[in-house]
C-alpha cells in the first residue's frame, strides 16, 4: 500500500476523466469512474448514468456472466493487480449492484490503491454484517481503523478475535486499533505472543519497533530480552526462524547465520538456504556463500526464465563460440552484475546479453562489440549458443579473483544518452542552488518496508539553512501525491516517468550534485553513473553488496553508507546523509 492516500476527485473531475476514458475506448477505466461518481455523488449529475448505460449496452459487456466476473476477479486478486481488479469489479457492479464478491474485490483494490473515499460507499452497499459474518465484520472494523474510530474498531476486533483467534489479518488490524488508542503495551503483548506462530516474523518485528518507542521502551533491549527469554534456544524450526530475524534486527549477522543454520537442521528450504548464502557473503565467507548462491533459482523459480541445452559457461576464453548471458533479477541487480562484463572483454568475442530493455541503450553504448537484447522479448534471429550463463554467475565466477587483485572497475559504469543529457541539462538552471536527488522507499513486502521511510522523515534531516534544490527520483505509484502533500517547496518532481524513462532518470542524476537514497534501484543507478551517493541502510538487512567492505569497495566505491544504529530509527543516519550530500554538492563533479 502506498504511504499516503490520494486526494479524492470531485464530481466534475470524474466527469472529465470519464469522457476521456470513454473516448479512448477504455471500458474498464470508464466503468470505474462511473461507479465512483454514482457511489459518491448519486444526486449531482446524470452524466455517470449515461456512461453506465452506454457500457451496459455494449454486446461484449452484456455477455459477461456473474461467474466470469467473479472468476476473473479471483485471478486478479491472486496476481495482486489492484488497478485492473478495481476496473473489473466496478464494471461488474454496474451490472450486478452490491454483489458481495465483487464488492469485496473492489474494497481490497481500494485499500491497496489508497482510495479511502470508495470505502464507505462499498460498505454501505454491502449492508450491516451478520453476527457470524467474519469477513464483512473485519471489513467494517478495518474501515473504522482507517477513519481513526479506534474505539469502535477495537470493539469489533475483540469480537472477531473470539470468533477467529488465529486469523493474522485480524490480529494485525486489532494491534493497530490498540496503538491508535495508545494502548501500546497491549498491542506489544498481542504481537509478541503471536511471534511463535507467525509465518513471517520479520513483518511482526517491524510492527513492534515503533510500538516499543511509543511505549517509552528501549528497542534493542526489548528485542534482546524477547530473544533470550523465548527464542534463543532454537529448539524448533519456528523458534530458529524468529531467533534469526531478531538477531538480524540487532545487526548481529553471526547470530542471524546461526539461526538460519539451526532452521535448516529441521528441514531444508531453498529460501532459507539463499538467505544463508547472502549472509555468508556479507561476512566475507566467499567460498561458502558463492557455492550456495545458485540456490536462488530454487528459492525464486521465476528467476530461471531462460533454459537451454547449451553448456554452462565456466569462465574460459571463447574465440569463435557463441555465449548467451541473461539477466535474472531486478534492474538494480542487473546493473551490479553487468559490471562483471568488463572482465569478459578479453575473454569472449561473440556474446549476446539479455537485459531489461531500459538498460539496453546504455550498455550497448558501452560495449558496442556485443549484442544487447530485451530479456522480455527475445528476437527471433538469435544465433545458436554454445554456452549460456545467468548474469549472477559472472559474480560467482570472477569475484574472488577480483577481490584478491584489488581490482577497480572502470567508472562510470554507464553514461546517459548524449541527447537526453543535453535535453535535460538544458531545462535546468545553469547556475543556482546545488541539486540533490532523493528516493525514500524500496518495495512493499516485509523487507521493502524495513528499508523504506516516509518522505517527511527523510526531509526532516535536511538542515533548514541548507540552500539546495531537492528532486524526487521515487518511482512507485503514488510518490507524486506524497510530494505534493508534503508541501515542502524545496522538493520538486522530476517531470519524468521515473520507472519507465530510465534514460531520462540517468541524465537527470548526472545533472545532480549528490543523491540520497534507501537501498533500492536508485542507489545502483547513481553509483553506476559516478554521482556522490549516500545510501541509507537499515539494521535489519543483510545485503552483502553493502555490508561486505571488500565487495562494497569493488562495486560501489563512490557510495557512502549511513547505517541505522538502532533498529527502525532513521533520524541519525538521515541527518548524517544530508550533511554528506550538502558537503558533496559544494564540490561539483
Amino acid at each position: 500500500m502506498s504511504a499516503r492516500p490520494k486526494t479524492p476527485r470531485t464530481s466534475e473531475q470524474l466527469e472529465v476523466a470519464m469522457e476521456a476514458a470513454f473516448g479512448a475506448g477504455n471500458i474498464g477505466q470508464t466503468a470505474l469512474l462511473a461507479w465512483e461518481a454514482l457511489a459518491r455523488f448519486p444526486t449531482q449529475s446524470a452524466v455517470p448514468r449515461i456512461y453506465a448505460k452506454k457500457l451496459l449496452r455494449d454486446p461484449y459487456v452484456a455477455s459477461i456472466s456473474l461467474d466470469t466476473f467473479k472468476s476473473n476477479a479471483k485471478e486478479l486478486r491472486e496476481a495482486d493487480e489492484a488497478e485492473e481488479l478495481a476496473e473489473l469489479a466496478a464494471l461488474g457492479l454496474l451490472r450486478f449492484p452490491a454483489q458481495r464478491y465483487l464488492s469485496l474485490s473492489l474494497l481490497e483494490a481500494a485499500q491497496k490503491l489508497d482510495r479511502n473515499e470508495w470505502l464507505q460507499a462499498i460498505i454501505d452497499a454491502l449492508g450491516a454484517p451478520a453476527d457470524d459474518d467474519i469477513v464483512l465484520t473485519n471489513v467494517v472494523a478495518s474501515y473504522e481503523n482507517i477513519l481513526g474510530h479506534y474505539e469502535r474498531a477495537a470493539a469489533l476486533f475483540e469480537k472477531l478475535r473470539r470468533m477467529a483467534p488465529d486469523d493474522e489479518t485480524i490480529l494485525q488490524n486489532y494491534s493497530a486499533s490498540l496503538a491508535g488508542l495508545k494502548r501500546y503495551d497491549e498491542a506489544i503483548t498481542l504481537l509478541e505472543n503471536y511471534l511463535p506462530q507467525s509465518g513471517e516474523p520479520r513483518a511482526y518485528l517491524n510492527r513492534l519497533l515503533p510500538l516499543y518507542r511509543l511505549a517509552g521502551r528501549d528497542v534493542e533491549s526489548e528485542l534482546g530480552q524477547l530473544d533470550n527469554s523465548v527464542f534463543a534456544g532454537c529448539d524448533s524450526a519456528q523458534s530458529a526462524r524468529v531467533h534469526a530475524d531478531l538477531r538480524l534486527f540487532l545487526s548481529d549477522t553471526e547470530g542471524f547465520v546461526f539461526g538460519l543454520q539451526r532452521l535448516l537442521s529441521f528441514g531444508w528450504e531453498a529460501g532459507v538456504a539463499f538467505e544463508l548464502a547472502e549472509a555468508q557473503l556479507a561476512l566475507g565467507e566467499l567460498a561458502d556463500g558463492l557455492a550456495s548462491y545458485a540456490v536462488r533459482f530454487q528459492a525464486f523459480p521465476h528467476l530461471a526464465w531462460y533454459s537451454s541445452d547449451a553448456e554452462c559457461y565456466t569462465g574460459q576464453m571463447l574465440e569463435t563460440e557463441q555465449l548467451f548471458v541473461w539477466a535474472e533479477q531486478g534492474v538494480g541487480d542487473e546493473i551490479m552484475f553487468a559490471m562483471f562484463l568488463e572482465v569478459m572483454v578479453p575473454r569472449v568475442t561473440n556474446m549476446v546479453i539479455a537485459l531489461d530493455p531500459r538498460l539496453v541503450p546504455p550498455f550497448s553504448q558501452r560495449y558496442p562489440q556485443w549484442r544487447f537484447v530485451s530479456r522480455f522479448d527475445l528476437p527471433a534471429d538469435l544465433p545458436t549458443f554454445d554456452y549460456v550463463c545467468p548474469m549472477g554467475d559472472l559474480m560467482r565466477l570472477f569475484l574472488p579473483g577480483l577481490l584478491e587483485d584489488d581490482y577497480a572497475f572502470s567508472r562510470p559504469v554507464i553514461e546517459p544518452e548524449a541527447h537526453r543529457y543535453r535535453e535535460i541539462s538544458g531545462l535546468l538552471p545553469r547556475e543556482g542552488r546545488p541539486r540533490i536527488a532523493i528516493s525514500w522507499r524500496g518495495g512493499q513486502n516485509a523487507n521493502g518496508k524495513i528499508r523504506s521511510m516516509e518522505l517527511a522523515d527523510l526531509m526532516r534531516g535536511l538542515p533548514s539553512e541548507a540552500d539546495v534544490d531537492v528532486i524526487s527520483l521515487q518511482y512507485d505509484e503514488d510518490h507524486e501525491q506524497e510530494v505534493k502533500e508534503l508541501g515542502d517547496r524545496r522538493v520538486a518532481l522530476s517531470g519524468l516517468n521515473n520507472r519507465a524513462d530510465l534514460e531520462g532518470v540517468f541524465a537527470l542524476i548526472r545533472c545532480c550534485d549528490a543523491v540520497i537514497t534507501v537501498d533500492n534501484a536508485v542507489a545502483h543507478f547513481a553509483t553506476a553513473l559516478g554521482v556522490p551517493t549516500g545510501v541509507l541502510i537499515p539494521a535489519a538487512q543483510v545485503q552483502f553488496r553493502w555490508k561486505n567492505p571488500a565487495m562494497k569497495r569493488l562495486l560501489f566505491p563512490g557510495a557512502e553508507l549511513f547505517l541505522q544504529e538502532k533498529p527502525g530509527e532513521w533520524s541519525a543516519p538521515v541527518a548524517a546523509a544530508w550533511r554528506y550530500a550538502c558537503l558533496a554538492s559544494q564540490h561539483p563533479k
